[in-house]
């Protein structure tokens, strides 16, 4: 979908237009439950489930919507916002727990960032799987303002000053827990190796 044709798939969605907001949910599906899957420590059911609530959620607040921001801005800054209600809540912290390996391989849509860290010069595809599933752990284990900060730049490819805006902090904040990020999972995966090293760049 070109630039031309999502504002006016936008425009049609603003007004109710069904089939419009079908064709953004499913362009965005794919990233917002990237985001949310993560940020919920590989918690499929949970990420699922929140899902359905911010698409919900866009479709009864598509009147608030002003151009003069990106609707992918937008969207992330409720997907977030959401995510961040449901690490909050008690039932949340009661059943939270550590990150399947084998859910973060098998289950994890693939992202183009991690994708490219991947392809470091490692002939062994099990290897290379192997590391993709190191790099994921680490990222569950991050301190939430450092992982969503990581994963909004690092993995959604927003630029700093449009997650500043998701997040309603200082673009210099962003930036700080992005690198911040980047050395803690350096620190969590071993430099010496060859996707820490690449977390150097």
């Amino acid at each position: 979908m070109n630039a031309d044709t999502h504002d006016d798939v936008v425009i049609q969605f603003q007004r109710g237009d069904a089939h419009a907001f079908g064709l953004i949910f499913e362009q965005y599906r794919g990233s917002v439950f990237n985001f949310i899957y993560r940020m919920l420590n590989g918690d499929r059911e949970a990420a699922e489930d929140l899902l359905s609530e911010i698409f919900m959620k866009l479709h009864d607040a598509r009147e608030y919507y002003e151009p003069k921001a990106k609707f992918s801005t937008w969207l992330f800054t409720i997907a977030r916002n959401h995510c961040l209600n449901c690490i909050k809540s008690r039932n949340y912290r009661q059943s939270r727990r550590t990150v399947s390996l084998d859910e973060l391989a098998q289950q994890t849509t693939d992202s183009p960032t991690l994708d490219r860290l991947m392809a470091l010069s490692i002939p062994d595809n099990a290897k290379r799987a192997d590391l993709r599933e190191m790099l994921e752990q680490a990222i569950a284990l991050l301190p939430d303002e450092y992982k969503e900060a990581f994963i909004l730049h690092a993995v959604e490819g927003f630029a700093h000053e449009e997650v500043a805006q998701m997040l309603g902090m200082n673009p210099a904040t962003v930036r700080t827990n992005y690198h911040r990020a980047r050395a803690l999972l350096r620190e969590t995966i071993k430099a010496d190796g060859p996707l820490g090293t690449a977390l150097h760049h």
